[in-house]
């Protein structure tokens, strides 16, 4: 990557850093709520399109905006479910009749229509599910919920995946020389993807430090280390796999954000990773 595309990188990261940090702050106030969702929603949208366009989709007339539609409903239904337990499985009532929808979009576009029902319905999971996961995090895990303050939670799962992904990158660029998935991202080398393990166990433990003068965040020795593993693991499968769906469909980026490509490129590791948190939280 050349100094400009690096600038470029690291003032969206910059900007992007700042507005997160706002957003966090002021994210329980009653009308941000709504607008952190239909920003959330939105992403999805332009997640789903992008999608939608690296798998052909935009070939069948209205397929991928049905696809958003369905998306972005399920993203609103999550955050309602933080409401009450009652409207806990309306996501996936609203994913079930989103299914329905498709299945009869397809019912005068028989030719090749499994594997455009398989393309539209993954697509929907792929991105809808775990941004709406974001805000269950966020919301559903508060002090007034459990105990748990979802904002710390909700940075805990974005710097520890990020930081998988700046650890990676660094340590490629400066000691990685052996490919880790040539095929799928030349860039990736084997080098750099221990080094993002490493950096989110690191910040992983770093967090587990801070719990102890901070409420509402509560993380063991045992956790903080099994946690930034699976996070450093599945953040950088997250990577290739958007890099698999890229390949196939012969793109660079899934879109054009200055130094970061786009949606998808921006979202691909908490992807994977965001599930992981809020099953944790689930659980324990």
């Amino acid at each position: 990557m050349h100094f400009q595309d690096l600038s470029k990188r690291f003032v969206t990261s910059i900007i992007s850093l700042v507005v997160l940090i706002c957003i966090l702050v002021f994210s329980y106030v009653g009308v941000v709520k709504w607008i952190i969702t239909l920003f959330t929603a939105g992403l999805g949208a332009i997640g789903i399109w992008e999608y939608g366009r690296l798998a052909n989709l935009t070939e069948k007339k209205g397929l991928v905006e049905l696809c958003i539609a369905i998306g972005a409903l399920m993203i609103l239904g999550f955050f309602i479910s933080t409401f009450d337990h009652t409207f806990s499985i309306l996501p996936f009532i609203l994913l079930f009749f989103g299914m329905i929808c498709v299945f009869l979009y397809h019912y005068d576009k028989i030719d090749g229509a499994i594997t455009s029902l398989a393309k539209s319905l993954f697509g929907i999971c792929y991105v809808a599910i775990p941004l709406g996961l974001m805000l269950k995090i966020l919301y559903l895990y508060s002090p007034c919920k459990m105990g748990h303050e979802g904002r710390l939670w909700l940075l805990y799962l974005l710097v520890v995946t990020k930081i998988t992904d700046i650890g990676a990158y660094f340590g490629g660029r400066l000691l990685g020389n052996r490919k880790l998935a040539p095929q799928l991202s030349p860039g990736k080398t084997i080098t750099g993807a221990a080094f993002g393990f490493v950096s989110a166990i690191i910040f992983s433990f770093l967090f587990y430090l801070v719990s102890h003068f901070i409420g509402g965040f509560h993380l063991s020795l045992v956790q903080s280390l099994y946690l930034g593993a699976l996070l450093g693991f599945l953040g950088q499968v997250g990577d290739l796999a958007e890099s698999l769906i890229k390949r196939d469909a012969d793109v660079k980026d899934s879109n054009r954000l200055p130094g970061l490509g786009g949606v998808l490129d921006m979202l691909d590791s908490l992807l994977f990773t965001t599930p992981i948190i809020y099953f944790f939280l689930y659980v324990c």
